[in-house]
């Protein structure tokens, strides 16, 4: 069972959302921390749709790309997220 979010929580959500969305909009991808991801590894969405999964080389100071999902499995990843808690 998913706990009610906090009213701080809530906040934080919506200024995530609001960040991602100004990101994107701007033509920056946005880095998505999720747990089920291995530690180190992150999603990166783009702003034409794409969704990679990143980890960071500190020696290359630059993200290197583990895999690209497929249209279908970056839809069901926002799908996911957005409708985490709401």
């Amino acid at each position: 069972m998913i706990r009610p979010l906090t009213e701080i929580e809530k906040r934080a959500q919506t200024a995530v959302k609001k960040l991602r969305d100004e990101s994107l909009l701007q033509g920056n991808p946005f880095m998505i921390y999720h747990k089920s991801l291995p530690k180190g590894k992150y999603y990166m969405e783009y702003p034409d749709g794409k969704m990679k999964i990143v980890s960071v080389s500190r020696k290359l100071n630059d993200f290197i790309i583990e895999s690209e999902l497929s249209q279908q499995q970056a839809d069901q990843i926002r799908k996911r997220l957005n409708s985490k808690h709401n």
